[in-house]
């Protein structure tokens, strides 16, 4: 007997349930079958694909067979092969050397000579990745390059230096706090506040050898740097004021060492936190370095933005401090300070400031200047000519 709600003797909602679940069970059959299907046709393409394909193109072990018979082969009008490792494994690829392979494009290269050349390549297209970086290759008297390294650079408003007193900024009666002193953790800087006119003060990370304490980054551009001034004899800030023009600095490596084929450029950076350096003027010391064959220390160029605590001469990079070669390897004589300043002159470097101690012994070298006691524990290095620097597009 039909009853109303039933439908074969089931309840509507029993029977719409039971037509739901015999749907779910033919589309899960049919998906099944088709993908059964799909598999054995990849598998056949799969099998296809190997063979005629993939396997003429695992040539390594045979070139590598060939190189190890080589050995024995005493035909001398036989190509030489490279050394190429049984396993199929590359060795080493110089990160340096491998911009040069990739054809239509290339990274802006400083070519250093030996005879005191400078030439700064530029390619029609900068290879992707590459156009924030420049290259240092140097030739030797030979002609042969050795490639030193790849720095980064960035573009920064110049500064000047002008000297103003610690009342001006004093922390924190320059101005009503927004964000009071935190810790931090980024490179050299520990601590930041903040000021509600945007002005924001930094404390240094101590370190042997380093002066500089604290940093006012102003919203106007000007940087005021604080710590102790060996001159002054006490803590001081100074005023970097910023300027319209632009100028590029590069992140200098912490240390180069580099030596091949007699070709020797060596330095460390020691004591400082001055990184940053005018891309040409490392241009110019990487050839000085070539030339007098030794580790120099070096203590600083300037900051990354182009302030130089505590100099007021390393603006934008400009200066390089190293410490005297006669001190660090505690020589008998300073003649190798003296080839190092001849070799600075070399590379276009114009003004040498030397400590009041020695000044007599280097007055004799063109562009030597009395440093007075400040440059007693170290060699100043500046006046760079950047004329001498030829652009090759």
């Amino acid at each position: 007997m039909w009853k109303k709600g039933y439908i074969n003797g089931m309840s509507e909602e029993n029977f719409k349930e039971k037509r739901r679940q015999q749907k779910i069970f033919i589309t899960k059959e049919l998906d099944e079958l088709c993908i059964a299907k799909e598999n054995k046709l990849v598998k056949t393409n799969w099998q296809v694909e190997k063979e005629q394909r993939i396997k003429p193109s695992l040539w390594w072990k045979d070139v590598a067979d060939k190189q190890a018979s080589q050995s024995t082969n005493t035909n001398n009008d036989a190509p030489t092969l490279t050394n190429l490792s049984k396993d199929g494994k590359a060795w080493f690829i110089h990160p340096v050397a491998m911009v040069d392979y990739f054809s239509g494009a290339g990274i802006v290269t400083y070519h250093i000579y030996q005879d005191g050349k400078i030439e700064k390549h530029i390619p029609e297209n900068i290879l992707p990745g590459f156009e924030r970086k420049y290259k240092y290759v140097y030739h030797d008297k030979d002609d042969n390059k050795h490639e030193i390294c790849i720095c980064e650079w960035h573009t920064i408003n110049k500064k000047v230096f002008e000297d103003s007193p610690r009342a001006t900024f004093k922390y924190p009666d320059h101005g009503t706090v927004k964000e009071t002193k935190t810790n931090v953790s980024d490179g050299y800087i520990v601590a930041r506040a903040k000021y509600t006119n945007g002005d924001i003060h930094e404390w240094i990370k101590k370190e042997a050898g380093v002066s500089i304490y604290e940093r006012l980054t102003m919203t106007n551009g000007n940087i005021a740097e604080y710590g102790y001034h060996e001159t002054a004899k006490k803590e001081v800030w100074k005023l970097y004021k910023k300027l319209e023009e632009e100028a590029q600095m590069v992140r200098m490596p912490d240390s180069l060492n580099y030596e091949s084929s007699g070709v020797i450029i060596k330095y460390e950076l020691k004591e400082t936190y001055r990184k940053y350096i005018n891309s040409d003027l490392l241009a110019g010391f990487i050839g000085a370095l070539a030339e007098i064959k030794e580790n120099i220390i070096v203590t600083g160029s300037a900051y990354e933005q182009g302030s130089c605590f505590p100099s007021s001469l390393h603006v934008n990079g400009e200066s390089i401090d190293t410490k005297y070669i006669k001190k660090v390897k505690n020589l008998t004589d300073w003649e190798k300070d003296k080839e190092f300043v001849n070799a600075l002159a070399k590379f276009h470097f114009g003004t040498f400031r030397i400590g009041e101690a020695i000044y007599n012994l280097f007055k004799d070298i063109s562009g030597s200047k009395n440093g007075y006691r400040l440059h007693n524990s170290h060699l100043h290095t500046e006046n760079f000519d950047f004329n001498t620097i030829k652009i090759i597009e």
